[in-house]
């Protein structure tokens, strides 16, 4: 690192603590709202961030400077001396956040991957920076529909904002700095303004300042070796995903949070393997709710984000691997997850109503079994071989199904909808997979 560069790391940090104490002390003095504060401090510091491919040649002193911002962001947390003088701007909203923590490992992370594109750098953070103070502060002034994310709440309000402002922050750079036309730059910035809304509206405690910039950088890398066709199918299959579960989410027992988290799982289901691949997760979304009994009301919906991560980590696991090994046969095992987890969540929103009829809870795992394996069946053009698969897939299913119904611990007779027990149901639907992936 050269002289000017460690007197410039000095000028970059001194900017930024200047910003917090002239926050701080504007926050006293006029009495604003914690939020407004907060996003004032998110733009100034993402403007910085923004500047620095202009300010530095290499890497070295971003790094340094990233790292300075993540000691002072902790010792204003923990260091009793630093937190009285500085505290208030960043740490004056009520939930906890570790958002201010991500921002910098993230500039840090897009300086490197960017490799001296300052568009791939600029891009990502421009979109964090505007797009994520819209959504909180037209959440925190106009919404009215919220949805649960974790122990925080959401709103759609606040979705939409998000969504424009992102689709104009990327739109505008792509037609003013860049050769794309006219129609790959709409389609470019509608994709990637579909995506990131759902990434920020399903993530968590700020995690959405390391998401955010990240999804960016590798969506804009991808669409922009991509032709018109190939961008308009993306458009259209990330807008009619949304609409079916948005549609079809008053017949789930998913969350708000959830069911938009099923819209990324199907996406990348589709997007990464095609549309036998995004078939059985389809199929569970849209089948297991037919074994609840009775009317699904308000108060069922209590699947988060952590029931949809573990259902759809195993099959998603299978999936990249069969695109990394060029292995197609992974669909079986893929297959065989999705299976397992539609019938164990089946029999988890069956039961309790009939939780002394073995007799139906012998038909779960075939009934499942059947769904997920009669469109493999059709897909392997019934041969002998997917027969054979087919034949072995109900057996681990039923092994998976009946390992979970013995060993989860239950709560007044039920299976609670806990992190530990959607942990658990990862585990052993991943352990029946691996039985499928050998034999």
């Amino acid at each position: 690192m050269t002289p000017h560069d460690a007197v410039a790391v000095l000028l970059v940090l001194t900017c930024a603590l200047a910003l917090l104490i002239f926050l701080r002390f504007y926050r006293r003095r006029t009495g604003a709202e914690a939020e407004w504060v907060r996003k004032l401090a998110h733009i100034g510091t993402g403007g910085l961030s923004i500047a620095l491919p202009w300010i530095f040649a290499t890497s070295t002193p971003v790094f340094v400077l990233c790292g300075a911002s993540v000691a002072l962001l902790l010792a204003i947390r923990f260091v009793p001396f630093v937190h009285r003088r500085l505290t208030g701007v960043l740490d004056g909203v009520e939930r906890e956040s570790l958002g201010e923590i991500c921002f910098p490992i993230s500039v840090a992370l897009l300086y490197q991957l960017s490799n001296g594109s300052k568009l791939l750098y600029a891009v990502p953070l421009l979109v964090l920076t505007l797009a994520d103070t819209v959504a909180a502060l037209t959440g925190t002034e106009y919404g009215k529909h919220s949805f649960a994310v974790g122990s925080e709440r959401k709103s759609i309000e606040g979705s939409i904002g998000f969504f424009c402002a992102a689709f104009f922050s990327v739109h505008v750079i792509l037609l003013v700095l860049t050769d794309a036309g006219r129609i790959e730059s709409l389609l470019i910035s509608l994709n990637i303004g579909i995506l990131v809304m759902l990434l920020e509206a399903i993530a968590w405690r700020g995690l959405d300042n390391l998401i955010i910039p990240l999804s960016v950088f590798v969506l804009l890398r991808l669409y922009l070796n991509m032709s018109v066709t190939q961008l308009w199918d993306r458009f259209r299959v990330a807008a009619a995903l949304v609409i079916l579960v948005t549609a079809y989410g008053r017949r789930t027992t998913l969350q708000g949070s959830a069911l938009l988290a099923s819209v990324l799982v199907l996406y990348v289901s589709w997007s990464v393997g095609g549309w036998q691949w995004l078939l059985p997760p389809t199929l569970l979304l849209l089948t297991y709710a037919l074994f609840f009994p009775g009317k699904i009301t308000a108060a069922d919906r209590t699947h988060t984000v952590y029931a949809v991560v573990s259902v759809a980590s195993t099959g998603l696991v299978w999936l990249f691997l069969s695109i990394v090994r060029h292995e197609p046969k992974l669909f079986f095992p893929y297959t065989v997850a999705y299976a397992a987890h539609l019938a164990i969540v089946a029999w988890n929103v069956l039961h309790p109503r009939f939780v002394s009829s073995r007799g139906l809870m012998y038909l779960v795992s075939p009934l499942a079994w059947l769904l997920m394996f009669l469109p493999y069946v059709a897909f392997e053009k019934v041969s002998r071989d997917s027969l054979e698969q087919a034949g072995l897939g109900l057996l681990l299913v039923a092994i998976a199904f009946g390992f979970f119904f013995y060993v989860e611990p239950k709560q007044d007779g039920i299976y609670p909808a806990s992190t530990d027990r959607w942990r658990r149901q990862a585990v052993i639907v991943m352990l029946a997979t691996i039985a499928a992936w050998l034999v």
